[in-house]
């Protein structure tokens, strides 16, 4: 019974994490962009929201690692277990890296750019530059995303056979 609970947890956990940034890539920042079209404004928005969602993610990440922890104890799950470890791992540290080093140099060349980013031609080297810090945050991004739908994948694997 308890593992049955350590597993929903980690299912769970990691559930709502991957949903919450699969809301933000395909629902949030698509529309974001149509409403916000002053470039600052919208960074500053993006900014924000990311932020919050590595926040949530770490909180998200955490539990999931401990749940992983404990069923690691069963000798015939710790395989899958590391591997889940690692994958949220990975994860975490690419939310990371995107919120502390790509999101500040998107809003600081966000902040040079006046109005709508459309309205900058695309040879102008600020919005080169910040087409490029886009498409690395984009590229972080989807690996933290695949990482934690990886997990979220591998969750109900890995357990005692006499469990169920």
């Amino acid at each position: 019974m308890f593992e049955r609970i350590v597993t929903a947890v980690e299912a769970a956990v990691l559930a709502l994490w991957a949903g919450a940034m699969a809301g933000f890539a395909f629902v949030f920042a698509p529309i974001a962009i149509r409403i916000v079209p002053e470039m600052g404004t919208f960074a500053t928005l993006i900014g924000a929201f990311i932020r919050g969602l590595s926040s949530f993610g770490s909180v998200c990440g955490a539990i999931a690692i401990v749940a992983s922890l404990v069923r690691a104890v069963q000798p015939e799950a710790r395989k899958l277990a590391l591997g889940r470890i690692a994958l949220v791992a990975v994860g975490l540290v690419a939310s990371a890296y995107e919120t502390q080093a790509i999101i500040p140099r998107m809003e600081a060349t966000a902040a040079q750019i006046p109005g709508a980013i459309d309205s900058v031609p695309r040879d102008d080297p600020r919005r080169a530059a910040y087409d490029e810090e886009h498409h690395q945050s984009t590229r972080v991004y989807g690996l933290a995303f695949l990482c934690v739908l990886a997990a979220v994948v591998l969750v109900p694997f890995g357990r005692r056979k006499d469990v169920w």
